[in-house]
């Protein structure tokens, strides 16, 4: 018989709801998260240098960017970013650039010769982030630097009539923009709103709660079985018995107890559903199967007691091994009251 484990329709029901929900759930709960961290608090949070900014005003439409798409950003090097990037940024006018003299960049190459310290009073991207300031998606028109060698971005929407009235330092550039395609920013989009919230998160998460619930009941039901035949309440055979053997899920010491317990007839049929041989087996599984097949034989040839005395030396759990010692304190009692019935019988 091999050994396969056959699984419930709710617990294999579950095992396929995590499979396909929750990538989905949590693909959903990152791009939401994103998206409404920096609705609320401006900020951008970032998955391996990649993030998500929402545009949220029309200047960006002439290049095909309207209000409320979610597109793609990547930290990147500001030395590398030249005119025709299109970036993310926050929209801050230092007051300690205004002093320093700017000068055009014409080429990615050109420097500007450093002769002047850096003022101490010049804000960092920490100092603003939460505090406000709009970030804004535009395109790079031109590149400035000044002789302290801090490089400027200057930015304009696509569809503004002029470029934006402040320079951006590239301290507070947050990214730039990677190729979205449409089909993805209307993903994003729909991800984003509250039809997509429902769908993506709390319905999936709904199902998965429901799978699982179902399962854990089952296995409360499944523990509720095996204290019944545990106790001898219930017979290996019911039909209740027989769905808990075919999971394969049942625990070895009500294995170890049913075994006992079941007539002599019975114990080949029973041994040999609970436990099932096979080449397909763990490590675990085979010792196991080894330690079964040796008590097997010794309860055939030296009786419960022996047999159960055996699994009390092997048996890990010390919850199992009470249960094991009950079992042994009722056939000595047993067989103590059998003998002094039996010589009650003699005596008459």
């Amino acid at each position: 018989m091999a050994n396969k484990k056959k699984n419930t329709v709710y617990t294999l029901a579950g095992k396929i709801g995590d499979i396909l929900l929750i990538p989905i759930l949590v693909l959903a709960l990152v791009v939401t998260l994103i998206i409404f961290t920096q609705n609320q608090s401006n900020k951008v949070p970032s998955f391996f240098g990649l993030s998500v900014v929402r545009i949220l005003s029309s200047s960006m439409q002439n290049s095909g960017f309207r209000v409320g798409d979610s597109v793609f950003i990547v930290s990147t090097d500001t030395n590398t970013l030249w005119t025709g990037d299109i970036i993310a940024f926050y929209q801050y006018p230092d007051s300690a650039d205004t002093t320093f003299e700017k000068i055009e960049l014409e080429t990615p190459d050109q420097k500007v010769e450093v002769t002047l310290e850096e003022p101490q009073n010049r804000k960092q991207m920490s100092d603003i982030t939460g505090g406000g300031y709009r970030i804004v998606f535009h395109e790079i028109v031109g590149v400035l630097q000044d002789h302290t060698g801090a490089k400027y971005f200057r930015t304009k929407g696509s569809s503004n009539g002029s470029a934006d009235s402040v320079l951006v330092r590239d301290d507070f550039v947050v990214g730039k923009y990677i190729n979205t395609p449409v089909w993805i920013r209307d993903v994003l989009r729909w991800v984003s709103s509250s039809v997509g919230m429902i769908c993506l998160v709390c319905l999936p998460l709904g199902i998965m709660i429901i799978l699982q619930s179902l399962a854990l009941i089952e296995q409360i039901n499944f523990m509720y079985i095996e204290k019944k035949l545990i106790s001898g309440k219930m017979n290996w055979q019911d039909t209740e018995a027989q769905r808990l053997i075919k999971t394969g899920e049942m625990e070895n010491i009500c294995k170890i107890v049913i075994l006992a317990k079941a007539p002599g007839d019975e114990k080949e049929e029973l041994f040999e559903q609970i436990y099932p041989s096979g080449n397909k087996m763990s490590k675990k599984e085979a010792e196991q199967n080894e330690l079964a097949n040796y008590s097997f034989e010794l309860l055939k040839s030296e009786g419960e007691i022996a047999y159960f005395e055996f699994w009390n030396k092997n048996t890990r759990w010390k919850s199992d091994r009470q249960i094991i010692d009950d079992q042994i304190k009722i056939l000595t009692i047993n067989k103590y009251l059998e003998n002094k019935t039996n010589e009650i019988k003699k005596d008459v």
